[in-house]
């Protein structure tokens, strides 16, 4: 006898409470149906149901046995689709990482449009520092790199190079963060008197460095500069009043007691470079249009060349000649 397809009658029988409904639920005639209940009770020596003229009414013991016959015919099922999945080529696994520093709006855009690229993939992307991510590109552990300039990345395949521009989180409190504010922009120096929140150094130490220097360099000496890696803490000490911070994010944007607001002549920028191991294949050479399409917010770029407005990024270490 074939339990499993018994068990299937004797649970659609109890569902429908009709024999001819059930039949037509199962896609036979109703005689084979019955036959097929009538053997089922044969084999487990008991009685399931009742008929009579209203319909079908379960036992005693057809009650008990039907918790028990839908736990089986679910384990097949189960068994079933792990049997199917056997068979099915193995989803391609692409790992993008992210160097710290984007605010939340470009990296969900980023995330959408890895995701959207390889709609057949299991795309992991997450944030990561630069000086591991050289790592983990050159060991295979990673498909894309977007690193933090200026950064050694010997052995790998650069690619488009971005400029994202920073913005200022100030708290809802400032002169510059009012909705009165004269001018649609804060300068450097009129952060003085607070103190600035950065991504730790050691995530990419030359750009920590260029950006305090910029910051000198243009009036705003901070009165400490603290190291914090976590962005809802960055928040949380710029709404208290008494911090500020740079962002990627949108001027405007902010929570009621922090806003973004632009940077005048946009001194600062998030420099940033994509790189990978060797050649991309289908479904990962489309990801590097897509990353840079992501940054720059238009649906398209061109990966063969940087950003036709650039403004001096905050990473580029200071030339020499010789």
């Amino acid at each position: 006898m074939d339990l499993v397809r018994h068990l299937e009658y004797f649970t659609t029988v109890a569902r429908e409470r009709h024999f001819g409904r059930a039949a037509q639920r199962l896609g036979i005639r109703q005689p084979p149906l019955s036959q097929g209940l009538k053997r089922l009770e044969t084999e487990l020596g008991l009685h399931l149901c009742e008929r009579d003229s209203r319909g079908v009414t379960l036992t005693e013991a057809g009650h008990a046995l039907l918790p028990a016959a839908h736990r089986v015919l679910d384990e097949v099922e189960q068994l079933r689709l792990l049997a199917r999945r056997q068979e099915e080529p193995a989803r391609t696994r692409i790992t993008v990482r992210i160097a710290p520093g984007l605010g939340s709006n470009h990296y969900a855009a980023l995330v959408a449009a890895c995701h959207r690229v390889a709609p057949d993939a299991d795309v992991d992307v997450t944030e990561q520092p630069t000086t591991d991510q050289l790592g983990d590109l050159h060991s295979s552990r990673a498909d894309i790199g977007v690193l933090r300039e200026p950064a050694v990345a010997r052995g790998l395949t650069l690619g488009p190079q971005v400029g994202v521009v920073l913005n200022c989180l100030l708290p809802a409190a400032h002169p510059a963060a009012q909705p009165t504010a004269e001018t649609s922009y804060v300068r450097l120096r009129d952060l003085t008197g607070h103190h600035l929140v950065l991504p730790p150094r050691h995530q990419a130490p030359a750009a920590y460095d260029d950006v305090v220097a910029t910051c000198e360099r243009h009036g705003f000496l901070p009165e400490s500069i603290d190291d914090v890696g976590d962005e809802r803490l960055v928040r949380g000490l710029v709404a208290s009043g008494t911090h500020v911070s740079f962002t990627t994010d949108s001027p405007g944007s902010g929570n009621g007691e922090s806003v973004v607001v632009p940077i005048e002549n946009e001194p600062l920028t998030l420099l940033l470079r994509l790189a990978w191991r060797g050649e991309l294949r289908d479904p990962i050479e489309g990801l590097p249009s897509a990353i840079v399409g992501a940054l720059l917010r238009r649906d398209d770029a061109d990966t063969s060349l940087r950003p036709a407005h650039t403004p001096r990024a905050v990473s580029e270490l200071p030339r020499t000649t010789t």
